[in-house]
């Protein structure tokens, strides 16, 4: 992502105050796509504070707002890259400048930043956003040893584990939800082989992982799984055989 891309976004932040996603693309000229990726690397920046309709059908939009205790930290940022943007050449096309890369990224950020803090009520809308952005390049993402590809798997075992953690919420009694064990229990059989697969799976992507130009991509995975409801079973579910003698 263009350094200036990022620049403008964080300024229309700082400008805007309170805003969608759509606020802050018009205001910056930069895709939302961009503008996703951008909200979900520099999350500490805003919160989420509730949902703006638009009048269409499915016109939710999640509503952020600036940060009141962050918003030293972002102006000193701004001027940071005012300061160093003044000096660099004109900036090279790059993966993430290529839209496949930018709505793979965009997905992989609502589901490992935006979807794990979200309320109950506004889960499945961030799931359909994720696999909207999927949607648009799943047949343009290669299955080759690519970084495009493995940020593909990525995308794919986190709305797998999206699913399987709505399917044990909507099945845990209620005052049982946050419960490992319960969760786990009301998904059944066949619940549970999903879970076994994503932890079997989980492990099988790892070793592509660290060939990503995204260095945090990594702990950021380990740390979404770890955290979920069904993180221990994925976990010891996809660990190795041979490693637990």
């Amino acid at each position: 992502m263009a350094m200036l891309s990022r620049y403008r976004i964080l300024d229309a932040i700082l400008a805007l105050r309170e805003f969608t996603v759509g606020d802050l693309a018009g205001y910056s000229r930069a895709r939302e796509n961009t503008v996703r990726t951008v909200l979900g690397r520099d999350s500490r920046f805003v919160e989420r504070i509730g949902t703006r309709a638009d009048g269409r059908r499915g016109g939710q939009h999640i509503l952020y707002r600036l940060r009141c205790d962050t918003e030293d930290e972002l102006v000193g940022i701004l001027r940071e890259l005012d300061g160093i943007g003044a000096n660099l050449p004109p900036h090279p096309q790059t993966q993430e400048d290529d839209p496949v890369m930018l709505s793979l990224i965009s997905a992989e950020n609502v589901l490992l930043h935006q979807l794990p803090q979200a309320p109950p009520a506004e889960r499945a809308d961030l799931v359909h956003l994720a696999i909207a952005d999927y949607h648009s390049v799943q047949m343009l993402a290669g299955h080759d040893g690519t970084e495009t590809a493995a940020h593909r798997r990525v995308v794919e075992l986190l709305l797998r584990l999206a699913e399987v953690e709505q399917e044990a919420l909507q099945r845990t009694p209620p005052g049982s939800t946050g419960q490992p064990d319960s969760m786990w229990r009301a998904l059944g059989h066949d619940g549970a082989k999903k879970v076994e697969a994503i932890g079997h799976d989980l492990y099988d992507l790892l070793p592509s992982i660290p060939v990503l130009n995204d260095p945090s991509l990594l702990p950021d995975l380990i740390r979404r799984v770890a955290n979920s409801c069904l993180g221990q079973a994925i976990l010891r579910a996809g660990y190795p055989i041979n490693a637990r003698r």
